[in-house]
């Protein structure tokens, strides 16, 4: 994962498209998870032809979280439509309930599908060695439909994942390649945001100038959420809003209500965001020098070295040494 965020923040930082690393990561997810799912598949279909049943009993009885995913996949569900359907609710129980209905629904519209002429059919095979098992066409539009909801599920997690990561890690690497001092900057948690130890529970960081002026910072890659979020974020009225890119709108109305807008997507932002924070009186250096091999080495280095859970418990201190 590090040297994928390393990548990611590359890319962000020299104003280039990062999405591609996020495709990439979901694509090979998406193939691991797919041959997985087809090894069931295949051994459950060796026994007989009601597998699909038989499988989501099996899936139902075996504990751990990812076993869950599994079962909502196997009945061509995934936890976010459940919940809808449900109130909020997505017990394994429930899971197995609705995906034994959703895949009899399937079933019974298949056949009636099947008595038209113009109904088009798709027959699967499975081949592992000297072995090899056919799906019938409702069997094999089963398991399109729970490949899809596994890709579902997958994409929607990587983009978060990596999403909340990347935006972390990113901002570490800004505040070191502009030397800015531990001691005067820190990268906010999400146990923060629970105690209510910052104003807004989406600020990414605080840093303060050499006169202990707080200066709030809030980052939001576009590309990993959705548009709306920066009208939220302006909203909140932090002082610096770092982004992958934004309309002519919102930056006049952020000028308006005084708040700094940076886009990656741009040449240099690096030294824009140097040129914000020197403004401000923050403690800083301008960026060093350095080839485009350099500066990725560079992050590289401070990624490898960034510990997540030791930062995280640096805070305390940060907090103590401000609050003197």
């Amino acid at each position: 994962m590090k040297e994928l965020i390393s990548k990611i923040i590359y890319s962000i930082i020299t104003g280039k498209d990062y999405r591609t690393y996020v495709l990439a990561t979901i694509n090979k997810r998406f193939i691991d998870k797919t041959q997985e799912l087809i090894s069931e598949i295949f051994e459950y279909k060796q026994r007989g032809d009601d597998w699909i049943e038989k499988l989501l009993d099996d899936t139902f009885k075996k504990p751990g979280k990812y076993n869950k995913f599994k079962l909502l996949w196997f009945g061509g569900l995934n936890d976010k439509t459940v919940k809808n359907m449900t109130g909020g609710i997505s017990t394994k129980e429930v899971c197995l309930d609705l995906g034994k209905k959703n895949i009899k629904a399937l079933q019974l519209l298949l056949e009636e599908l099947d008595k038209s002429q113009d109904f088009y059919q798709i027959k699967i095979t499975i081949k592992k060695d000297n072995r090899q098992v056919e799906l019938n066409y409702v069997e094999s539009l089963i398991f399109i439909n729970i490949i899809s909801a596994m890709k579902l599920t997958i994409q929607g997690g990587a983009w978060s994942e990596v999403g909340k990561k990347t935006e972390k890690g990113l901002l570490y690497v800004i505040f070191r390649l502009l030397k800015v001092p531990d001691d005067s900057y820190i990268l906010t948690t999400e146990e923060m945001r629970k105690k209510g130890l910052i104003g807004s529970r989406e600020i990414d960081a605080i840093v303060f100038s050499k006169d202990k002026e707080p200066i709030t910072i809030e980052l939001k890659l576009l590309g990993i959420g959705n548009p709306e979020i920066g009208d939220e974020a302006l909203a909140r009225k932090v002082s610096l809003f770092l982004t992958d890119k934004l309309t002519d709108m919102m930056k006049q109305e952020a000028e308006k209500m005084g708040i700094k807008t940076i886009e990656f997507r741009q040449e240099n932002p690096l030294m824009e965001i140097y040129r914000f924070f020197a403004s401000k009186n923050i403690d800083c250096s301008p960026p060093d020098e350095m080839t485009p091999q350099e500066l990725e080495i560079k992050i590289n280095e401070i990624i490898v070295e960034w510990n997540e859970e030791m930062e995280d418990l640096s805070i305390l201190r940060k907090l103590k040494n401000w609050t003197k």
